[in-house]
C-alpha cells in the first residue's frame, strides 16, 4: 500500500499512532520503522524519530500521550492557516 501525497500533519499524526500501537504490542523500534517504510516510503519518519517516539511512549501511559505538534514558535505556516479555516 502506497500512500500519495498527503498533508504533512495528516501523515505524521498517523504515524505516530502506529509507533504507540506497536509499542503497545512491545515492537522494537527498528522493526517499527521497517514495517512503517514499507508503507509510507519517502514520508516515513526516521528511526531516531521513532526511537524518540517510542521513549516518548513508555516513558508517559500508552493511550494518553499527545500525538499532536507541540506548538512552536515562529511564523504560523500558510498550510497550518489553510487547515484551521476548514476546521
Amino acid at each position: 500500500m502506497h500512500i500519495e501525497m498527503e498533508e504533512f500533519s495528516v501523515v505524521r499524526f498517523k504515524q505516530r499512532a502506529v509507533i504507540e500501537f506497536l509499542t503497545a504490542e512491545k515492537v522494537p523500534p527498528i522493526e517499527i520503522r521497517r514495517r512503517m517504510q514499507a508503507v509510507y516510503s519517502d514520508q516515513c519518519v526516521d528511526v531516531s524519530t521513532v526511537r524518540r517516539w517510542v521513549r516518548r511512549f513508555k516513558d508517559g501511559e500508552l493511550g494518553q500521550a499527545d500525538l499532536n505538534d507541540k506548538t512552536r514558535g515562529g511564523r504560523i505556516s500558510k498550510t497550518s492557516a489553510a487547515l484551521a479555516e476548514v476546521y
